[in-house]
């Protein structure tokens, strides 16, 4: 696989893409909640998570499993599909989630 230098390093490529997933989903997240009015106390409800684990999601710093994904998708009446295709589309451009003003 290639990395961002174009090295082919699995170990490199994991390393830094994987950081890169965990980020981007975290503002992919944040952007569909904030997109629908609801706090990250709201979210967390809604999924039956912590607070404090949607927090860490959305700044990057933990990623949800496949069933906790699900239920993300769930409490934002979303396909959970739509969130992993705005995550890989956002992860092969270059771009971050769109800030909500």
């Amino acid at each position: 696989m290639l990395c961002r230098n174009g090295q082919q390093n699995r170990k490199h490529f994991f390393c830094w893409c994987f950081m890169d997933v965990t980020q981007v989903f975290g503002a992919v997240l944040r952007a569909e909640r904030r997109k629908r009015g609801l706090t990250q106390t709201d979210l967390a409800l809604r999924a039956g998570l912590h607070l404090n684990f949607i927090c860490m999601v959305e700044r990057g710093e933990s990623s949800p499993t496949l069933p906790t994904l699900y239920a993300l998708a769930d409490a934002l009446e979303l396909p959970a599909e739509a969130l992993i295709a705005t995550v890989s589309q956002q992860i092969t451009t270059g771009r971050r989630a769109p800030k909500n003003k």
